[in-house]
């Protein structure tokens, strides 16, 4: 039972639909983000995307993170002029830390909406250090986005590797909103290399081994 009056109000506008979720630092949002959200759009047919600002990334330390108000204005800005992309906060309307969790509430507390979980390939090469991630494979569909240098990492990762078998082909990715986890897809799309780490640093040119910072 979700308690927070403003997440049951939020879950009640989507009863039905089909969402996709960008969970993030944010820090800051950049092209890349919208790159991926509008590509979600298309290829997914979602009915809207949500950025959902992490209150703090589990992962990373808080020691270069602009505080939460500021990530998301930052998300607010570059979302403006697309109405069917969603900042938001449920994360901390539901105080909620880890995503596994999220996902379990958002579940929970909406059960005839369509949810599906969009990240870039840089988090696939990581995810099997996720808190619960099979039990996220297990329980919402997943669509991975192509990012620059990371793609044969994240095909040969211990997560793609443990779900192989759930693996759809990319030109069924427009049906997986109406798939049962375990399912994904690998969309091999046009690469941004853009990162919130190079626009902090003030660099995205990719490190002395050729490879760009992963999107935050």
């Amino acid at each position: 039972m979700i308690e927070n009056p403003e997440a049951r109000r939020l879950l009640a506008s989507v009863r039905g639909r089909t969402v996709a979720i960008m969970g993030g630092s944010f820090n800051p949002a950049h092209e890349g983000h919208l790159d991926i959200a509008l590509l979600a759009l298309q290829k997914l047919r979602a009915d809207e995307v949500w950025w959902m600002v992490s209150p703090q990334n589990p992962l990373k330390t808080a020691d270069d993170m602009a505080p939460f108000e500021e990530r998301k204005a930052s998300a607010e800005r570059l979302a403006r002029g697309h109405p069917r992309i969603r900042v938001t906060d449920i994360e901390v309307l539901l105080g909620t830390r880890f995503t596994a969790d999220t996902l379990g509430s958002l579940a929970a507390g909406a059960p005839f909406t369509r949810f599906i979980w969009v990240m870039g390939a840089d988090n696939l090469v990581g995810f099997h250090r996720w808190a619960e991630w099979q039990q996220i494979f297990n329980s919402v569909v997943i669509a991975v986005f192509d990012r620059p240098t990371y793609s044969l990492r994240a095909l040969s990762g211990p997560a793609a590797r443990r779900f192989a078998k759930a693996r759809i082909r990319q030109r069924s990715g427009w049906r997986l909103g109406r798939r049962r986890a375990p399912a994904w897809v690998f969309f091999h799309t046009p690469l941004n290399a853009l990162s919130a780490t190079s626009i902090r640093y003030g660099s995205d040119r990719p490190d002395s081994k050729g490879r760009t910072r992963q999107m935050q």
